[in-house]
């Protein structure tokens, strides 16, 4: 079932804050611009933007239309990355790294032999790493591949930044192009290793999203599980109550 207008309009305008093709500080399209854009009436477009206002990723003035607001807490998830790939040949936005911690075959556990279609303990390739935001750690992230996508792709296994992003990277190297993508999410408490890599204080509440990228096959191609501290977000839903 297609999205609302005015939430499909939303979430194009998000994504581009999230990738940083918005940049806090710019200027979005006027309403009118918004209106024709999307062929919908100003009331539609009026509530996107009061959407995103409510989000706390833009202000609105009057007489200078709406802005991206500064130092927007933002979590961007890997679909997120592989766009920004994709459309600019980076992963990562102006003022944002990430250090590789490590990149080694280890045994899959159960979740990641389910999400990867392969037996328990099967070895497979496995790379973390943490991105920051200048010298301000944001998030960290656990990415797994099978024996088979690690035969194409053998940079998996090096401690160094892939600039593309590893899915890219995979897709350039397999042949095998990302189809669909299935993220599950969750908030619990840091572990002591996440507390150490994000530099918090415990007890902290993180936010978890566990993703699968599938190929056209329908075959997964990577799974990754990302952790992101309390406040930073990357989507909001919305849904009817009733028929």
């Amino acid at each position: 079932m297609a999205l609302p207008k005015y939430d499909q309009i939303a979430a194009d305008i998000r994504g581009r804050i999230v990738r940083g093709d918005l940049k806090p500080g710019d200027s979005l399209p006027s309403e009118r611009e918004l209106t024709e854009r999307w062929s919908v009436s100003r009331a539609t477009v009026v509530r996107a933007l009061e959407v995103l206002r409510h989000e706390g990723l833009i202000e609105t003035r009057q007489g200078t239309g709406s802005t991206v607001r500064e130092r927007v807490l933002l979590a961007r998830t890997a679909g997120e990355r592989y766009k920004a790939s994709v459309d600019t040949g980076h992963i990562y936005t102006a003022g944002e790294h990430a250090t590789i911690v490590s990149a080694e075959l280890v045994p899959a556990p159960e979740d990641v032999a389910t999400a990867l279609g392969v037996q328990s303990g099967d070895q497979v390739a496995r790379r973390q790493r943490v991105t920051y935001e200048g010298e301000n750690p944001t998030a960290t992230s656990w990415s797994w591949f099978t024996a088979e996508v690690l035969e194409a792709a053998p940079r998996l296994l090096q401690r160094e930044r892939i600039r593309e992003g590893t899915t890219r990277y995979v897709e350039m190297q397999t042949g095998r192009r990302p189809h669909t993508a299935r993220d599950w999410w969750t908030a619990r408490l840091a572990t002591p290793e996440e507390l150490e890599l994000l530099h918090l204080d415990g007890p902290e509440a993180v936010s978890e999203v566990r993703h699968v990228t599938y190929c056209e096959e329908g075959r997964p191609l990577t799974y990754e599980v990302g952790i992101s501290p309390a406040g930073r977000w990357s989507r909001t839903e919305e849904y009817a109550m009733s028929n």
